[in-house]
């Protein structure tokens, strides 16, 4: 999916098997996040996200875009 495409309050499915749902709660810059890549780290809004089980996880932007495979329709 595209980063544009990503909206707080949609849920979303991963891409292959499309087993994994993730919620995103929160898009913003500023919200903590963990980078273990070479460099520094990429300069845009992080997706805070809640799996069905309650607990929660965040990921840049883009590399949730990366993830997701489509919207979860309710």
């Amino acid at each position: 999916m595209k980063p544009t495409e990503i909206q707080v309050g949609k849920t979303y499915r991963n891409r292959g098997r499309g087993n994994t749902h993730r919620t995103v709660l929160k898009i913003a810059k500023g919200i903590p996040v963990t980078w273990f890549g070479a460099g520094d780290p990429p300069d845009e809004p992080v997706v805070r996200y809640r799996y069905p089980e309650g607990q929660e996880g965040v990921l840049y932007l883009s590399s949730f875009a990366v993830w997701a495979g489509s919207e979860v329709s309710e």
